[in-house]
């Protein structure tokens, strides 16, 4: 990764949550994010193992827990990715078919797969508040943050300029881009809900949205707020940190690695400078058992249990953990996963 002159510092790891947990006043503003289509071990350690060992770690200095968390349901984010080589190149991908608002569910027990994940993910996620009652927990799907002036903004920006984003992610990473594909937004068909066609932004007596479907070709020359967008993950975290008005997140390594401790600096300077800066933790890396990065777009995911996790994180350093069977929970229903928290 690149390096910066700047002051600030990720909070990485235990003795970053520690750290943190020092500099914490205990109602801070919280922000975490999950693409709703499961909910595997590294989701798991990100969304609630890290903020309960945070919690936990405030209360035994002695200050209130009375965090207000922000957990995203990000049905704005690609189904699949596809593109040349979404891991070689991760700034050169695009949804395979549509949205995570759009996905079919594959268990036919809901129309949408967020339909079926975002009740489980929630069930789980509330029962932070068993033990730390002052929290207060709000779940928003992106798509109800499209009316926002500042998403919008930051969503046709995206759509009239996605090179500016890339340029960004060539000097703050040290990933590889090609370029093209280079696009980070764009409509979602209003017939049959693809991804694929052309989008542009232009303004006629105000912002029209141009589109021409590459699946069921129709087109459509039609106001912003006619649409429903896909919209690639860190210009929109940038639209999400500038609604709630965040003080801290809570990422995995994933982001890390791919320089968003830097990248999000970069882009709250660009389309909101007087935004703070938030504290940004990143958490230990969470392998599968095949060794790989555990992923949904790698579909080697795995439920984890609980109560070992969060053992086994509580006083150690970890930067890196497999997910082998001792850390592995076998939910063989929708309702078992609120039994293992």
């Amino acid at each position: 990764m690149k390096h910066t002159n700047r002051k600030e510092k990720p909070y990485l790891y235990n003795s970053g949550l520690k750290r943190l947990a020092k500099e914490a006043k205990g109602d801070e503003r919280i922000h975490m994010g999950i693409r709703p289509f499961g909910f595997h071990a590294g989701n798991l350690v990100s969304l609630y193992i890290s903020p309960y060992l945070f919690f936990e770690e405030v209360k035994r200095l002695g200050k209130p827990v009375n965090f207000t968390l922000f957990y995203s349901i990000n049905d704005y984010e690609q189904d699949e990715l596809d593109g040349p080589d979404h891991i070689r190149y991760p700034f050169n991908v695009f949804p395979k078919n549509t949205t995570l608002g759009y996905a079919k569910d594959p268990e036919s027990c809901h129309e949408y797969v967020i339909d079926h994940w975002e009740p489980i993910i929630k069930k789980c996620i509330l029962t932070l508040r068993d033990h730390f009652t002052g929290l207060q927990i709000y779940f928003v799907r992106n798509s109800e943050l499209k009316g926002d002036i500042k998403f919008k903004e930051i969503l046709t920006s995206t759509l009239r300029n996605p090179t500016e984003q890339a340029d960004i992610y060539r000097r703050f990473t040290d990933k590889e881009i090609l370029e093209k594909p280079i696009q980070y937004a764009g409509v979602v068909c209003p017939v049959c809900k693809r991804t694929k066609g052309t989008t542009h932004a232009h303004r006629v007596n105000g912002d029209y949205i141009h589109w021409k479907c590459g699946t069921c070709g129709i087109s459509f020359n039609a106001s912003y707020a006619s649409y429903d967008y896909w919209f690639y993950h860190k210009p929109l975290f940038t639209a999400r940190l500038s609604i709630f008005n965040i003080d801290i997140t809570f990422s995995g390594n994933d982001h890390f690695s791919e320089g968003d401790f830097l990248v999000r600096q970069e882009f709250i300077k660009r389309f909101n400078p007087d935004l703070k800066i938030p504290k940004m933790y990143f958490g230990p890396l969470i392998l599968a058992e095949d060794g790989e990065k555990m992923s949904k777009s790698r579909k080697n995911v795995r439920f984890g249990d609980v109560e070992a996790l969060m053992k086994h994180c509580k006083d150690k350093e970890v930067r890196k953990l497999q997910i082998v069977d001792k850390f592995i929970a076998h939910p063989t229903s929708d309702e078992e996963y609120i039994d293992f928290f």
